[in-house]
């Protein structure tokens, strides 16, 4: 399948048609602010809608607002435009640092080179350290000359008040899980049943959901065989269950060291073990909700023996992991504290 085989700019800007009209506007009165801060979930359009922005602000044309075919234009689809300046996470780095931010104060400290509007975009832009983020603060304080600012993210929680309060915000809405499931089904020509799986494990991420089933090749992750992963995790962790202690130890350890392998999978582990326990939780009560569908007989045999707050223990236990992580503690050693919590509070409730 094609590589490009994903939802299309065209499509992403239909669904974000609020965000996309707020823009337009902007555009058109020509009171552009010194800086945008885009947040919503993981491939929502919010890349495309800075460079729509950008295009807009530098078209030519007098007739549309984005003509695609000026010289500007031209050069900002071929990402060849010299006033546009984007700022990322650097390989194996989980922080943009303060270094990235002031290479951009220099680089933007003359006129533009030659567009009307100059745009900085900083991508993952809730990952700047508190020292990056005062750096750019000051330039946002005293913005250069026809330049602004557009910051992407996720959340806007991590950012400094000040930062927040000189941005123009937009919220872009996230995919639905019917949505996502729907274009699975009827696009790609998923099973139905792996299909309403996925689109509950991504967290209205299409992008990650193409990823899980392979449909996007020349991803640099394809050597990677998600849905079998899926099923090794999800199979020990009820291993981890429903075994005695001396086993569930054994093998939470042997899990924690097979993850710890794998650093840039350990996301997505998180998002699969929060299905597990949702499942895990509402099985009782309503089997034919869960997520996991292949594993409905796994279920049947262990959701009796454990207590509901046993799970929200352990639901309580993942998300204080998850935290930790992103804190930057060691990875394994996190692992191996949540798996054996896992086994400790089996049938003897712990709250710390």
């Amino acid at each position: 399948m094609a590589g490009d085989q994903t939802m299309s700019d065209f499509d992403q800007m239909q669904y974000q048609a609020h965000a996309i009209s707020e823009l337009s506007i902007i555009i058109q009165t020509k009171k552009i602010p010194n800086a945008l801060l885009f947040s919503g979930n993981e491939n929502t359009g919010k890349k495309e809608a800075a460079f729509f922005f950008t295009k807009g602000c530098n078209c030519l044309s007098e007739t549309q607002l984005v003509c695609n075919n000026c010289k500007p234009c031209r050069k900002i689809n071929a990402k060849s435009h010299p006033d546009i300046h984007c700022v990322d996470l650097k390989e194996g780095k989980k922080i943009i640092s303060i270094s990235q931010i002031r290479e951009i104060g220099s680089a933007i400290s003359s006129k533009p080179n030659e567009a009307k509007f100059r745009m900085v975009l900083i991508l993952n832009a809730d990952r700047m350290n508190i020292q990056a983020q005062n750096a750019l603060l000051k330039m946002l304080e005293e913005p250069p000359e026809k330049t602004f600012f557009i910051l992407i993210a996720t959340s806007i929680s991590l950012f400094l008040p000040t930062i927040i309060s000189r941005c123009h915000k937009i919220r872009f809405k996230p995919l639905t899980d019917p949505l996502i499931e729907h274009l699975l089904i009827h696009k790609f020509k998923t099973d139905k049943h792996l299909a309403h799986i996925v689109s509950k494990t991504v967290d209205s991420d299409l992008k990650k959901a193409m990823l899980y089933l392979n449909l996007n090749p020349d991803d640099e992750t394809k050597g990677l065989n998600f849905l079998k992963i899926r099923k090794f995790l999800l199979e020990t962790l009820a291993g981890i269950i429903k075994n005695d202690k001396s086993v569930g130890i054994s093998k939470g350890l042997m899990l924690s060291q097979r993850l710890s392998l794998y650093p840039e999978l350990i996301d997505d582990a998180i998002a699969m073990m929060k299905t597990f326990f949702r499942d895990l939780m509402i099985f009782r009560f309503s089997p034919e909700k869960i997520v996991n569908l292949d594993f409905f007989d796994v279920f049947t045999d262990i959701s009796d023996r454990i207590e509901s707050k046993e799970i929200e223990q352990w639901i309580k236990t993942l998300y204080e992991t998850q935290k930790r992580l992103a804190s930057n503690s060691t990875l394994r050693l996190t692992l191996d504290r949540f798996f054996l919590k896992i086994v400790m509070h089996k049938g003897k409730l712990i709250y710390d």
